[in-house]
């Protein structure tokens, strides 16, 4: 059994009318201990697909799907910068679904501080994407289960949500062989005429991500696909605030389109916002062999590194996977790490890399290693910026369902911070899945997780300080020893 330092409100009031839970907010706090971490839920079944967004409070917002009886429901919860829910234990539902299995799905926060949610959802004839926004006090602004953004037959799916600078909303996702885009204003209403529409000339697109960008526009990626065994590419667009135009050209940018090459199927690579209207990106590639790349985009859509990205080591002997980018907006350097491999795939380490601002690698051309080759697999791999470096989190598989979630912090050249270096986040024997990880405005770094066995997993929290630390303890000291969050990408 997980316990947390936690006491419950006995009072709970349901809003008929929107479907939220409100009333007294369940009183919690961060553990400083890894075998008690925060318990966010832990109804019967399973919680699982955790994601996390940062608030301007120093806490933040918290989502997954619950398996009841009916199918996998969507809820939400928001803690403070202290590790407090502000709602009722086991948190807001947003959505009641009816699926039986689970897809990708969105967790943003717009400049009101509103929580913006994209999901699939079932409750009419056909399958539409839907996007919720729920206010700081757990009210469902766009009522319960929220607004369809999508009117179809067609199949859609993995949809994603960013809030943008200029106060509104874009939601994105897969419709048939095509990427398309909505924005919303905050009463959920269109904000564009019509849906923006990216079709392959041929193939198929299939989206993978969006953040919000400058001025108000958007960036999109997608994976490219000519069908069949063909090779998968990774494109990208940015997308205008007024009207939705292609700011990167009608003919996209091709982040990876190497003919020789191709991403590994099943990987859609996520991205940063570089903070100065480009974005960053890190992929692996599954042909010629197992490799790790990344690139910036700028502003303008230009390449900052030689097309196709930068290889993250020249090691030929090894094998890499799975690659987590941080990125530091006022140096303008990126920080990856991955799961390294032998070239049997029968060992696992964790490697880093630092890359400046025109691509070179610092960390020597095979990169830095953190965890050296062994037999526990080493996955789940998640970086953030840190002052001049950067914290790696991962798990590490010790045996079946025993994956503890370890953490480390490298300064600028590849250095350990801490002693000792490493530290343990959730050292529970339990299975953990889907590692979350965001950054605190208050200068701390938070991970959410669903911990335990299959159909019996609950959603786990735990706070790291800049000190290796964890509780309340430093939380609001050593903002990155310098008092400046500007790192925080």
């Amino acid at each position: 059994m997980k316990l947390s330092t936690r006491s419950f409100a006995t009072v709970v009031l349901i809003s008929a009318i929107t479907g939220s839970t409100v009333g007294p907010a369940a009183q919690a706090q961060w553990s400083d201990d890894p075998a008690t971490n925060l318990v966010i839920a832990d109804r019967a079944n399973e919680q699982v697909q955790t994601k996390l967004a940062s608030t301007a409070d120093g806490g933040c917002y918290i989502s997954w799907f619950d398996n009841a009886a009916s199918g996998y429901d969507l809820y939400l919860q928001r803690l403070d910068a202290a590790g407090n829910e502000q709602w009722a234990h086991n948190g807001v539902l947003v959505a009641d679904r009816g699926f039986s299995s689970t897809q990708d799905y969105g967790l943003a926060v717009d400049t009101a501080g509103n929580a913006l949610l994209a999901f699939r959802s079932d409750t009419g004839v056909n399958v539409q994407i839907a996007a919720a926004r729920v206010a700081p006090d757990g009210t469902l602004l766009w009522g319960a289960g929220g607004i369809d953004v999508t009117n179809t037959a067609d199949f859609v799916a993995a949809p994603k949500i960013a809030g943008t600078s200029d106060g509104n909303v874009v939601v994105a996702w897969t419709q048939d062989v095509n990427v398309v885009a909505h924005k919303l204003n905050p009463s959920g209403a269109a904000f564009w005429g019509a849906a923006v529409v990216l079709a392959p000339a041929s193939g198929s697109f299939a989206f993978s991500d969006l953040q919000a960008s400058d001025a108000g526009n958007v960036v999109l990626a997608w994976v490219q696909s000519s069908g069949g065994a063909g090779p998968r590419h990774l494109w990208a667009q940015k997308l205008a605030s007024a009207d939705g135009a292609s700011l990167w050209g009608t003919a996209h940018v091709q982040v990876y389109d190497d003919a020789s090459g191709s991403l590994q199927f099943g990987n859609f690579p996520s991205f940063l916002d570089d903070g100065s209207g480009g974005a960053v990106f890190a992929w692996y590639t599954s042909s010629p062999s197992l490799q790790c790349r990344a690139q910036r985009i700028l502003a303008n859509g230009t390449e900052a590194f030689a097309h196709n990205g930068v290889p993250t080591s020249t090691d030929g002997s090894r094998l890499r996977v799975s690659p987590s980018v941080a990125w530091s907006p006022v140096a303008e350097e990126m920080f990856l790490f991955w799961t390294e491999l032998n070239g049997a795939q029968s060992q696992f380490g964790l490697y880093g890399q630092k890359l400046d601002a025109s691509g070179v690698r610092q960390w020597s051309d095979n990169g830095q290693e953190v965890i050296p080759l062994g037999a526990e697999e080493i996955g789940q791999v998640r970086a953030l910026p840190w002052n001049d470096g950067a914290v790696v989190a991962w798990a590490e598989t010790i045996g079946f369902g025993n994956q503890p979630i370890r953490a480390t912090r490298l300064d600028g050249t590849g250095a350990s911070v801490w002693s000792p270096a490493i530290v343990d986040l959730a050292s529970s024997a339990t299975g953990t899945s889907r590692l979350a990880t965001t950054e605190s405005t208050s200068g701390f770094a938070i991970f959410g997780w669903s911990d335990g066995d299959s159909g019996s997993r609950d959603v786990l929290a735990q706070n790291l300080n800049a000190d290796g630390s964890l509780g309340g303890g430093t939380i609001f000291q050593d903002n990155f020893e310098s008092g400046d969050t500007s790192a925080w990408n």
